[in-house]
């Protein structure tokens, strides 16, 4: 006989399965809610913290390299009396240490907002450079060329005595130069000659300084640049350190259309938590002065040792004016036009953002790029792995795991009255000048640190779906005994149902 106790057994195995279910169910916010309290100390910023104090200067922390590699114009001579393309070799590696510093930090009052000026400080690293600061290099009169796009504008007269003052000073379409110089600046004296000149003569200055380098800025201690005012938000996870303002503007008032002009994303030195590649991930980049929208990798995650990140690139229709109609709001005409079509695919004309100096972007090589810049520079070799900006983020945090920010500036050669060594160009030119490469990769402490909170939110979803689904397995094995009690008992009715009739039948018919 079946007693009452496998109801006793199945009532007591219930009772316990919805407990584990309730209390599974109950650790499913809490769990998430710890996970978001620990994301938000160690990803939102707050005065006096040791994570805010380590993004203040996170590069101390967390080395960053730029990498310069020049172009070095291997037939001046050739180019100027015969209007013959460029021909290029690239140099070695100049290797720079890059210390962040983010000064004058500032949040509004309902701390939704960080204000900061950002400073890029570089330090020379013989030991990880394959060339010297003090080696020289053929390379464009960028100097000079920069005086002589400034004044095509003006008046014969002064365009053709600027001329002859180029040509007694002795000054070429090319010139020779250190590496140092040339990107952190040196002192032009024949510039200074012909400000001179055009100032007495003419009451112009086109320029306010003789000094010239790629990375010069006046002001600014030598091998150091400020890169603007940054306004980023700092209110939620779902929205943390995207750029809201630059330079105090909310949109760049440099490009022909709303949506180009806007800036969106982040500066690139982390993303918002919890992304998503469903979702588009954004960049501001200064240097570029424009935003991009990023392209994801296939497949969805990639490796960087034994952390699982999302990688991104810059896919080279971002500079396409042609296969991307979003881009129109970047044409620009060139630098010897007020007005005109746009350049071809590949490279941008960032000169009404940059002191109106007549320097062109692009990637590397120009990957990407129209065939005609390509064709019209003898030496160049694209390589989408070598020449490509790519970015592996963590997504749970949002951190940078590894990055290699690429850019390409070129000189825009062209027929100035001002400039004779430019008079036998047989066409207007884009030639190469340097190529950077600014290259970051997490410390294996931070990646343990974001490796050890996957373990803890691995442990978590154990804890809690182990819960819900033992609480399920008693219910189940509560509902089973109960059946299987039921048949039995029912079959024994049945059994008992039956013997009884048959005791009633007369043994004889």
């Amino acid at each position: 006989m079946v007693g009452r106790w496998p109801y006793l057994v199945a009532g007591v195995l219930a009772a316990l399965g919805v407990v584990l279910i309730v209390v599974g169910g109950c650790l499913v916010p809490y769990f998430d809610d710890v996970i978001v309290q620990r994301l938000k100390s160690h990803v939102l910023p707050s005065n006096g913290t040791d994570s805010y104090e380590e993004w203040k200067n996170w590069s101390r922390f967390d080395p960053v390299y730029r990498r310069f590699r020049f172009f070095d114009v291997l037939n001046p001579k050739e180019v100027v009396e015969s209007g013959r393309n460029v021909t290029v070799n690239e140099t070695r590696s100049y290797v720079y240490r890059v210390n962040f510093e983010r000064r004058n930090l500032k949040f509004n009052s309902g701390n939704s907002r960080l204000s900061f000026d950002l400073y890029k400080t570089f330090s020379f690293e013989r030991n990880l450079s394959s060339g010297a600061e003090d080696d020289y290099l053929t390379a464009v009169n960028l100097p000079i060329l920069n005086l002589a796009t400034r004044l095509r504008f003006e008046n014969r007269t002064v365009q053709s005595e600027t001329a002859q003052e180029v040509n007694r000073l002795g000054e070429g379409l090319f010139a020779r130069v250190r590496v140092s110089d040339l990107l952190w600046g040196y002192n032009n004296t024949n510039l200074e000659t012909l400000l001179i000149y055009l100032d007495g003569r003419f009451g112009i200055r086109p320029l306010n300084d003789s000094t010239y380098g790629l990375f010069y800025q006046k002001g600014q201690p030598k091998k150091t640049t400020y890169e603007g005012s940054y306004e980023v938000d700092t209110e939620d996870l779902s929205s943390v350190w995207k750029v809201t303002e630059w330079n105090g503007r909310r949109s760049l008032g440099v490009w022909n259309s709303n949506a180009s002009d806007r800036i969106n994303g982040t500066d690139g030195s982390a993303w918002s938590p919890s992304v998503d590649k469903s979702t588009p991930e954004w960049l501001f980049d200064s240097d570029w002065c424009r935003s991009f929208r990023l392209t994801a990798f296939d497949p969805e995650e990639r490796k960087v040792g034994d952390l699982g990140t999302y990688g991104y690139y810059l896919s080279n229709a971002s500079l396409s004016y042609s296969a991307a109609e979003g881009n129109r709001g970047f044409c620009q005409p060139t630098p010897k036009q007020n007005n005109g079509s746009c350049l071809n695919d590949g490279v941008l004309n960032v000169t009404n953002c940059k002191d109106n100096v007549p320097l062109l972007l692009s990637q590397p090589h120009f990957l990407g790029a129209d065939v005609k810049y390509i064709a019209s520079v003898s030496g160049l070799h694209p390589n989408q792995t070598k020449h490509q900006t790519t970015f592996d983020i963590e997504p749970m945090s949002g951190e940078v795991v590894k990055a290699s920010r690429k850019m390409q500036l070129n000189a825009y050669l062209m027929n100035l009255t001002s400039f004779p060594n430019t008079t036998q160009l047989a066409d207007d030119a884009v030639v190469p000048v340097v190529w950077t490469d600014e290259v970051y990769s997490m410390t294996e402490t931070e990646r343990q640190y974001l490796a050890n909170e996957h373990d803890i939110r691995r442990k978590y979803d154990v804890v809690k779906y182990t819960l819900i689904g033992v609480g399920a397995l008693l219910l189940v094995i509560a509902v089973v005994i109960v059946v299987v009690v039921f048949l039995l008992r029912r079959c024994k009715a049945a059994k008992e149902g039956q013997d009884e009739v048959d005791e009633r039948q007369p043994l004889l018919h």
